[in-house]
């Protein structure tokens, strides 16, 4: 909300809606995101073979 007008943006946010995160904390999260899915990539030997069969058949279908 960075680009509204400073005296609108009290008009403008929800009910209830919880208070704009920090750009650091942001990020924070999302490495620690990443990090779990690496984690659950790792963990589970039938997630590589599903993304593979998956990617073959984008390329069949022709999505890229």
């Amino acid at each position: 909300m960075q680009n509204v007008e400073t005296l609108l943006q009290p008009l403008l946010r929800i009910p209830g809606a919880p208070p704009p995160i920090s750009p650091q904390e942001l990020q924070r999260l999302r490495n620690q995101a990443w990090a779990e899915v690496a984690a659950i990539e790792a963990s589970d030997p039938r997630y590589y073979r599903a993304l593979a069969d998956q990617v073959q058949h984008n390329a069949h279908m022709g999505v890229w």
